[in-house]
């Protein structure tokens, strides 16, 4: 059996995007029904000391949460998602009831990342998208109308880094020279950072080999000499490291990249004008999931080995970042120059016309 068998074959065969959500949606009814029956046997409870002691009427009921005065024009929405871990958020919601509370089913579709997201939102298959800001920006640029509407991830030391297989001859980011490195897509968010690795060591993307593919088919395929370094994200930096089978050659997010912000969501500004209530759900429920994350990190955690399926061991070990609730204009206005500084954008980026307000 491949080592990837061993350690990874379930995660990228798990992935199909209507598993994926039922695995979520799964999880929070099964939650729900706990609930309900301890909700069931409190009430049980009460009645009896209420009758013992002669109480002639049960406390109040907890208030329900304030719902909006009209309801989503969208009770169902398709999200699409990246596998790693800035897009937890998404799914502490779904498990912890926040956008049923808001009166939506979301719909979680795996995606390969931004770029490719970006497609798909356009056509109308996805309703929302999780964006790395960047696709956002050169899709304006060329006369596209997206929207970023919330924010998602900021990075840590170590989210992001580029790794070989251990056995490799690459030592430092000289040796990629003439060598082919796995991305999970072309012109997003990772490829800017790979040219500023690049250009660190004295080369260029044209000194490169590119190979675009999921993250969790990157270690497979440079354990099978199908690609010599990878640009890989958390839980899979972990996964890699732990079992012993890579190792990190370069950090991505240092120097002018240290504790950028990664990952938001996006939407057409056509979907946006026709769905302002759904959104602004949307981006409360998500939100709540952020600040419940904010005080207790430990969500992360224990919401990750549940759509991702892996161990709790790479779990309480990889690099966790922070998820802001709310947008911070000067980060974004961080990667849009750094988009351009590295020249994926041909012009200054117009936050104005690319973020929502309320995001």
């Amino acid at each position: 059996m491949t080592w990837l068998g061993e350690q990874l074959g379930r995660i990228a065969d798990d992935m199909p995007e209507r598993d994926l959500g039922a695995r979520a949606i799964e999880i929070h009814q099964r939650r729900r029904r706990n609930f309900m029956a301890l909700a069931a046997a409190a009430v049980v409870v009460v009645t009896v000391l209420a009758a013992t002691v002669g109480v002639r009427a049960l406390p109040a009921e907890p208030r329900a949460a304030a719902r909006p005065s009209s309801p989503p024009e969208q009770s169902t929405i398709k999200v699409g998602v990246v596998p790693s871990v800035e897009s937890v958020p998404v799914f502490v919601a779904l498990t912890k009831g926040y956008f049923e509370e808001e009166g939506l089913t979301v719909e979680p579709v795996i995606t390969t990342g931004a770029p490719a997201a970006e497609g798909q939102v356009e056509r109308g298959e996805l309703d929302l998208a999780q964006t790395d800001y960047v696709t956002v920006f050169r899709a304006n640029e060329v006369g596209r109308e997206s929207k970023i509407v919330s924010s998602l991830y900021q990075a840590a030391p170590g989210s992001y880094a580029i790794v070989v297989n251990a056995k490799s001859k690459i030592r430092i980011a000289t040796d990629l020279k003439r060598k082919t490195v796995a991305i999970p897509n072309l012109g997003g968010l990772g490829q800017v950072a790979l040219t500023a690795v690049l250009k660190r060591a004295g080369l260029t993307l044209r000194d490169v080999a590119l190979r675009e593919m999921p993250y969790p088919d990157m270690l497979n395929a440079m354990d099978r000499g199908l690609a010599d370094a990878a640009l890989l994200a958390e839980p899979f930096v972990t996964v890699g490291r732990q079992t012993k089978h890579t190792r990190i050659v370069e950090d991505a997010m240092t120097r002018e990249f240290a504790n950028l912000h990664t990952a938001g969501m996006t939407a057409t500004g056509k979907w946006i004008r026709g769905n302002p209530r759904t959104l602004a759900a949307f981006q409360r429920a998500l939100a709540k999931a952020q600040r419940l994350i904010a005080s207790d990190p430990q969500q992360v955690r224990d919401t990750l080995p549940s759509y991702l399926r892996i161990s709790r061991a790479v779990a309480a070990g990889f690099a966790l970042g922070s998820y802001p609730a709310k947008l911070d204009l000067t980060e974004l206005q961080r990667v849009a120059d750094l988009a351009h500084a590295y020249k994926f954008l041909n012009r200054p980026a117009d936050l104005g016309s690319a973020v929502v307000k309320g995001g």
